[in-house]
């Protein structure tokens, strides 16, 4: 059952106005007693607010809401272009925001949408978003790239463990043995996927990985800069980075310290962005196509607003490894 403003007033024996006051932020009598009294029954109870009445949310809107954590990435900026080009051929407008995957901004960026009337929403899910909240809201939601299990939403997302695997088993194959793992933010579903696939690789090959293999980065090109030198330090002779735009920190470094690809040390990718072809040393990388999975999920949310009772779907996307130049068999020492 849905907790209400009337559900929290009864819980701490005060009036639906003083609730509906305190949680609306608006100027009140109430003591600093009675205001943490309805501040922490709203939480104990999961209380989410209702962003839109039900009158509104049965008025069609010819607009998409769209939230991903940035657009300076270029995997996201291709997402949002799929799901941009899907909705003009459709008639709809799209609304878009960017969170910096922090879960605290979902809630205004939520509040704003719902008050657009949007007819749905695409939703790449920060790693703590609040599902109460997000169940509360009147229109399709559409996972995008990230699958919150917590969610009973439909969702298209890319196989990120299998390339994890393509990738190092690539470097496996040419010969390499120590390959560090520059990982994302270790608390996000994709990143975690995509290292389980560079640990199965080691173990389907018969091989121990690295006890030192694996180092954090978060997915921008300055966490690959500085990487580098923890990279050569531990004396790793090839790099699976998890993105692209991580792997291009690297390469920058590795021209700074002379250090040649591949002649000293071997690079994979992961995006397949428009760049990693037009690199100096083209990049090996895994290809998944945002604009792809963007078009997708917003063909999705289209057949959720024709049929609000449609089984949700999960739509997976497979892997391709591009090999290019950024990759050779280990120098011989």
């Amino acid at each position: 059952m849905r907790t209400t403003l009337k559900t929290i007033a009864d819980h701490v024996g005060l009036s639906v106005a003083s609730v509906s006051l305190v949680l609306n932020n608006k100027p009140n009598k109430l003591s600093p007693e009675s205001r943490q009294k309805i501040l922490a029954a709203a939480e104990e109870l999961h209380y989410a607010p209702q962003l839109v009445s039900p009158a509104m949310a049965k008025k069609y809107s010819k607009t998409l809401g769209l939230i991903v954590p940035e657009v300076s990435n270029s995997f996201f900026a291709d997402l949002a272009q799929g799901v941009g080009h899907c909705a003009q051929e459709n008639g709809c407008q799209l609304l878009l925001s960017t969170t910096d995957g922090i879960a605290e901004n979902d809630t205004d960026i939520l509040r704003l949408f719902a008050s657009r009337n949007i007819a749905a929403m695409l939703f790449v899910a920060s790693s703590n978003c609040n599902a109460s909240l997000l169940e509360s809201l009147p229109f399709p939601i559409i996972q995008v790239d990230r699958k919150n299990p917590a969610l009973n939403f439909s969702a298209v997302i890319f196989n990120q463990k299998k390339g994890g695997y393509l990738a190092t088993r690539h470097l496996l194959e040419l010969g390499h043995r120590r390959i560090a793992c520059l990982t994302g933010p270790k608390n996000l579903t994709n990143t975690s996927l995509r290292l389980k696939g560079y640990l199965k690789a080691y173990k389907d090959m018969g091989f121990t990985p690295p006890s030192n293999g694996v180092i954090e980065g978060d997915y921008m090109s300055d966490s690959g800069f500085e990487a580098a030198d923890v990279i050569l330090e531990r004396g790793f002779t090839a790099v699976f980075s998890t993105n692209d735009m991580m792997a291009y920190g690297i390469l920058k470094r590795f021209r700074q310290l002379k250090i040649r690809v591949p002649q000293d040390i071997s690079i994979v990718g992961f995006d397949d962005v428009v760049y990693s072809a037009l690199l100096d040393v083209p990049l090996t990388t895994i290809r998944q196509s945002g604009y792809n999975m963007g078009y997708e999920a917003c063909k999705r949310a289209f057949e959720e607003i024709e049929d609000p009772k449609i089984m949700k779907q999960t739509i997976q996307f497979e892997p391709e490894l591009i090999i290019r130049e950024s990759t050779a068999k280990p120098a011989e020492k």
